[in-house]
């Protein structure tokens, strides 16, 4: 097979995988090098964690112990053998099983908006089920796959079960594993009820599987749970054993699971989606019919989805929310309940938790990631004064959640550290004292009771989610554990009040901690969320068909009993099947567990030096992994690469040895290290003809060309090595990144040796050009310095409305001083469009040679270049590093949004369409002339997803057609992959 053909294959191949690729081929992101790790290694699993972790990794591995036996239900094969990564820093919670190399990996900080089920327990209860899923996956073709490519080839086997159903699956899991768990909640099926019949307004369902930039669309876990549940009701079992079982023994039908379906169950894809809707509608419709008792204070706007959410009244005549849309962030805004007016606060950045507010200021936490390691992300203590409305940072509050003002000069808040341990801290002018809070107990509200003078608290723990009073010692109880989901805790007027499902929908609740009565106050449609007590009115957050408005009622309008019970009403949920599976919220983590634990698996120190490479997967064919991830660069050779990532996601690196007809032998390896946030790399290469660097000259007279004798012909070698420190600034709605690097690269290069040459000052020719000879080796030594300013961009947008970088760049030989130093200088802004989402681009680069040896005619024969911002339809040959300035302009914007296609195969989200223009000038050889090249044109963009794959495996296909100057059309095509 020829190159060309090789390459077709992989760009198919590599659109085919885009989202596989997303979910499974890119570095999770280190951990600072400093923390020590720890592994416990059991039969079938293990667990590997900081030191700091190590009471969260034994309660991991009891739960996992907990759930073997069952985890495999419906399956005809258990989990794999798989470690798990146990990452404490990071509070974006989440967990992922990934391959390459195969792992689980956990966010250990609990989920701010979990449900009343422990988060680690959530977490193995759907994480461990993908690794039973793969393992049913890697078989038959797909295992001889792995054999011959390593655990790359058993990523090939998520083609043939959707990643909807991956996932769906997983929460069906969760779902089974407790008492009332995260498919039940109603808040998980919300959005899908207040849409109503959608289900048959179109033809092709693709939008509701691929996502849409016009409308809401839930998720691919709220879909796939949906779909896979109906099903294994409808059908008596878990159609994915046999969809899988089918798939991976017949992969050469390309489409396995419509087929599979078809084969033993008579339906497919579309056929399930149609009548799991209509079951769902049906259900849905004959539930009694309820109004919201809460109005809004203004309409949601039309061909949007809005969401406003913790409103929080100051005063009488304004309110406080957090407003989001499709086509605008997240921004505080200020509400006047006697108008609807809304007047823009400020605009924020990823809000963790909800804002408190008093004397004049409001308080509220984000997400922040830190200056140096990616999967350090903070939860930081943030604020503004109401007379300015300037967002600033409370420095060396990094771990706060729930900020709750107490007095003038009085603020608590939860702090969560790594080791899994909550406290509630309060700061006043005496300093900062913390009141404990007992291992295993998750803190998920913060309130101050001014009548009562005191801390109130929401909990989770092995007994579900209860009320607590704070004391110096720890929470104290006021409601008995129940397995019923609360949130958003505020206190006034005497009362705590939250969000509960206890009714079977989210609604206001209100506590009397002096009677311990309990009522639910509002009524709603759909659900009511984040209730703020005002002097007068209670205002909540209520949901419909155009998303979260703020909505208000009398305070004691409506004040329902509510009894305490283990369990909500299972009111909006149909019947499903039942799994025979172990329930995690039966299962207890003491310290007698953890003893047990010890004594049975030795506790042994991971060793991060000899962990650096591990070579996961190896291809027959010879490429660069990171030219392929991240510059969409295919290009192959006859041969083989090894792939290595470590566990710990701070080192990967490659060796591959390949073979052409030009260049014979070829051996590359490469190696980066993340764990010092300098990012460090190392890199060589062997094979090829080397560079010789020889002068040619014309005679005058006769015209003939006279050259250097070549040296005899050898082969190439080169030896790299980098540092780079990115610096992020994340502050809210604006992330700043400085970027210092530093390269040296050696090769065997051969060089002219221009020191040698005899001009002729009357005519300008060289005499001796023949004999001069050569000098071997060529250094390079790069310096580079980059800076960037971006403002977060809305759902709707391809680009930042507002951004801009630049850098700068110096290269130099430092043992050859007439080789000429190269200056390169690059900036490029964002702004936006005349119309809403358009962006308008300008770029400019400047780069030129300095000293170094210059020929009779002027020319700096020894130079290097740079090739960035070069005018399309042009390439780096055909530009000089000599006064090279070049401009581009460019702006784009959405033509439609078809939301259609191929059903099952493409989607076609958005069309983009990009117009622009660039020029470029630099002085000739001669030095006595300029030249210059422009190019004008554009491109179209199709947004699409393939295969039914979710919103977060979008790519892009871009179609060009450009005029540069003195040349016939360029065309030409390119992918944006979502990795």
């Amino acid at each position: 097979m020829g190159a060309r053909a090789i390459r077709i294959l992989l760009l198919v191949a590599a659109l085919a995988f885009a989202a596989p690729a997303a979910a499974q081929y890119y570095t999770w992101g280190s951990d600072p090098a400093s923390l020590r790790w720890h592994a416990i290694r059991t039969p079938d699993v293990r667990i590997i964690s900081p030191d700091t972790a190590s009471a969260t990794a034994l309660r991991t591995l009891r739960y996992i112990e907990a759930v073997r036996p069952s985890i495999g239900y419906g399956f005809r094969h258990g989990p794999m053998r798989i470690p798990f990564v146990l990452h404490p820093m990071n509070f974006r919670s989440n967990g992922l099983v990934m391959w390459l190399p195969k792992r689980v990996e956990f966010l250990t900080s609990p989920a701010i908006d979990g449900y009343s089920m422990p988060w680690v327990k959530q977490l193995v209860a759907h994480e461990y089920r993908h690794a039973v899923q793969y393992n049913n996956l890697n078989r038959g073709v797909i295992r001889a796959a792995s054999w011959l490519l390593g655990q790359q080839g058993a990523t090939i086997g998520l083609l043939f079960m959707p990643v909807w159903a991956i996932e769906g699956d997983a929460v069906m899991s969760e779902t089974a594993m407790s008492s009332y768990g995260r498919a039940l909640q109603p808040r998980f099926t919300i959005e899908y009820r207040a849409m109503g019949d959608f289900a048959h307004r179109r033809r092709n369902p693709d939008k509701w599987f691929c996502g849409s930039y016009r409308d809401k669309v839930p998720d691919h876990y709220r879909l796939g749970y949906q779909l896979c549940a109906y099903a294994d009701t409808r059908y008596g079992e878990n159609i994915w054993d046999k969809v899988a079982w089918y798939s991976v023994r017949n992969p050469y039908l390309l489409f396995t699971t419509p087929v599979a379906l078809r084969k033993f169950y008579g339906t497919g894809v579309r056929r399930l989606f149609r009548d799991t809707f209509d079951d769902l509608h049906r259900f849905w419709s004959s539930l009694p019919r309820t109004q919201d008792s809460a109005r809004p204070l203004t309409p949601l706007p039309e061909g949007n989805y809005t969401t406003y959410r913790w409103p929080l009244p100051l005063g009488d005549t304004t309110v406080l929310a957090l407003r989001e849309d499709l086509d605008r962030t997240a921004r505080f805004v200020l509400l006047d309940p006697r108008t609807g007016g809304e007047r823009l606060l400020c605009r924020t950045g990823s809000l963790s938790t909800r804002p408190d507010a008093g004397y004049g200021r409001v308080w509220w936490t984000e997400y922040r990631r830190s200056l140096l390691f990616e999967q350090r992300v903070d939860s930081q203590l943030c604020y503004l004064d109401l007379a300015d409305g300037k967002p600033r940072t409370e420095h060396g509050v990094r771990a706060a959640l729930y900020p709750t003002v107490v007095a003038a000069a009085t603020l608590a808040w939860v702090e969560y550290a790594p080791d899994g341990r909550y406290a509630v801290v309060v700061r006043d002018d005496a300093g900062e004292r913390r009141m404990p809070v007992p291992v295993g107990c998750e803190l998920h509200g913060l309130a101050w009771e001014e009548r009562s003078q005191a801390l109130y608290v929401l909990a989770t723990d092995d007994s579900g989610m209860w009320l607590g009073r704070m004391e110096e010692t720890g929470p104290v109880a006021l409601t008995r554990g129940a397995y019923v989901t609360l949130s958003d805790l505020r206190a006034g007027q005497g009362k705590l009040w939250f969000g509960s499902i206890a009714s079977g929908l989210d609604e206001a609740h209100c506590f009397d901690p002096a009677t311990g009565r309990e009522t639910r106050v509002t009524e709603s449609a759909y659900g009511s969320f984040a209730p703020a007590p005002g002097p007068q009115d209670l205002y909540v957050a209520t949901c419909g068909p155009r998303g979260y408005a703020v909505a208000v009622q009398p305070r004691d309008a409506l004040q329902v009993p509510v009894e305490p019970s283990p369990l909500p009403r299972n009111r909006v949920n149909p019947p499903r099947r039942r799994w025979d599976v172990v329930n995690l919220d039966t299962v207890r983590f003491s310290p007698a567990d953890s003893a047990a634990l010890r004594r049975a698996h030795r506790v042994r120190r991971y060793p991060k030096v000899p962990t650096l490479v591990k070579f996961h997967s190896w291809m027959p064919v010879s490429f660069d992994p990171f030219a392929l991830v991240e510059e969409h660069n295919v290009a192959v050779n006859i041969g083989a690469t090894l792939v290595s990532q470590n566990l710990l996601s701070n080192a990967e690196g490659f060796v591959s040895y390949g073979w052409n007809r030009r260049d014979g032998s070829l051996v590359r390896a490469a190696l980066r290290y993340f764990g010092l946030g300098v990012r460090l790399d190392a890199e060589g290469a062997y094979g090829g003809q080397r560079e010789v660097y020889a002068l040619a000259q014309v005679d005058p007279e006769t015209g003939e060309v006279q050259r250097q004798h070549l040296p005899a012909p050898g082969r190439y070698y080169s030896l790299g090595a980098a540092a780079s420190l990115p610096l992020v600034f994340q502050r809210g709605y604006r992330t700043r990144q400085l970027s210092l690097s530093a390269s040296w690269n050696f090769s065997n290069g051969m060089v002219a040796n221009v020191g040698q040459l005899r001009v002729d000052k009357e005519n300008g020719t060289i005499g001796n050009i023949e004999t001069i000879g050569f000098r071997t080796g060529l250094h390079k030594l790069t310096f580079g310095a980059a800076f960037s300013d971006a403002v977060r961009a809305a759902h709707r947008d391809f680009a930042p409305p507002w951004a801009w970088q630049f850098a700068a760049n110096y290269a130099l030989n430092p043992t050859n001083g007439h080789f000429s130093d190269l200056v390169s200088l690059y900036g490029r802004i964002y702004t936006p469009g005349f119309f809403a989402h358009n962006s308008l681009t300008a770029a400019a680069t400047y780069q030129t040679s300095i000293g170094g040896y210059k020929l009779p005619s002027g020319q700096r024969f020894l130079s290097y270049k740079s090739a960035r911002l070069i005018p399309r339809g042009f390439d780096p040959s055909d530009i000089r590093s000599n006064n090279y300035l070049a401009v581009s302009v460019d702006y784009q914007f959405p033509l439609c949004y078809p939301e259609g296609g191929i059903p099952s195969v493409l989607y076609v989200k958005r069309i983009r369409l990009n117009a622009g223009g660039d020029y470029a000038q630099f002085r000739t050889d001669t030095g006595r002339g300029t030249t210059r090249l422009w190019s004008w044109g554009g491109d179209l963009v199709f947004d699409i997803n393939l295969f039914r794959q979710p919103a977060s495996a979008t790519s892009s296909v871009k179609l060009s057609v450009w005029k540069p100057s003195g040349r016939s059309v360029w065309v030409g095509a390119g992918f944006g992959l979502p990795f």
